[in-house]
């Protein structure tokens, strides 16, 4: 999933593990089948558990630079000489098996940002919005033969970071939250053929309202959020080692806000980014996984957001 105020990528969202290779004999599927679709999960989900493993731990960092914005009317403006900003992200990552088919999750991020505008140079840093994630199997993709797996999908997300304003530094380079809690729901539909793997991710997030008293002010100010969709689909290819790569997509977009019961025309979100991931098995319960990724650098690819390109590294620890 993907926080409102960092769409990465998922966004997400906000995210997370990886997926050990299933025994041919467990599932109705093919060796290759079975193989496509563990390998091609963990690349979507950094600590997603495979039906054997009961619990997993990781480590994710994250790296983006910024490299422009989108205005309100979705042109894309490339960022001006003398500013600049990257963001730097470690996430604590760790995933529980419930029953057979249902499993919990935890995110706890620690953001780092530097900025540089009108002359000035600053960094801030803490920890960001805890998210708690759960996931239920209908179906795996490896159990079917001709339909995809389904899987419902929440996540919650709490607003222990700092947000924008409260107490933060001029340049808000310590504002690590979103200031409010998010929900999310959705599906993952999952397809496997010999090595090929793909997945079709889609959610909605609803994220509470967040009230500021601006300096000087006599009143407050409560700002709502509509529904945001969000939509993932990835697809990718599984080696003979064990190794995965793939490609991926990922949309959002939210409607106009709302200030005070009064709509904010003008205040739609929209980003698109594209990506290219990897995973290597180094052992037999551990998974390393690295991703590039960039927003679409294109007028009416994105609205109101800022536009960056990055790249991530997991490492995690399963347990059967």
């Amino acid at each position: 999933m993907t926080r409102p105020s960092r769409p990465w990528t998922c966004a997400d969202v906000r995210c997370a593990a990886a997926l050990a290779i299933l025994v041919a004999g467990m599932l109705r599927a093919t060796p290759a089948a079975a193989q496509a679709c563990c390998a091609g999960g963990a690349l979507v989900s950094p600590v997603r558990l495979a039906p054997p493993e009961d619990y997993a731990i990781g480590l994710q960092t994250r790296a983006r630079s910024a490299v422009g914005s989108f205005g309100g009317d979705g042109s894309f403006v490339p960022s001006s000489t003398g500013s600049a900003e990257q963001d730097l992200e470690q996430d604590l990552a760790a995933s529980f098996r419930l029953t057979r088919r249902a499993q919990v999750g935890l995110v706890l991020p620690y953001l780092e940002t530097h900025r540089i505008e009108s002359g000035a140079d600053d960094w801030g840093s803490g920890l960001g919005d805890l998210a708690i994630n759960a996931r239920y199997d209908f179906k795996l993709a490896a159990e079917m033969l001709t339909w995809p797996g389904f899987a419902l999908l929440a996540n919650v997300v709490l607003p222990t970071g700092k947000a924008t304003g409260d107490g933060t530094n001029p340049a808000s380079t310590d504002a690590t939250g979103t200031g409010t809690f998010s929900v999310s729901l959705g599906v993952d539909l999952e397809k496997v053929h010999g090595p090929l793997y793909g997945a079709l991710y889609a959610w909605l997030t609803y994220s509470g309202s967040r009230t500021v008293l601006p300096p000087g002010a006599m009143e407050s100010l409560t700002t709502s959020f509509p529904l945001q969709a969000t939509v993932l689909a990835v697809g990718g290819y599984v080696f003979e080692n064990e190794a995965a790569a793939a490609l991926y997509i990922n949309f959002l977009e939210r409607g106009d806000d709302t200030l005070n019961g009064m709509p904010q025309p003008g205040t739609v979100l929209r980003l698109t980014t594209l990506g290219a991931t990897g995973l290597l098995p180094i052992a037999e319960d551990w998974r390393l996984s690295a991703s590039v990724y960039s927003d679409v650098l294109l007028s009416s690819f994105g609205r109101n957001q800022q536009a960056g390109a990055g790249l991530t590294a997991s490492l995690v620890r399963a347990w059967r």
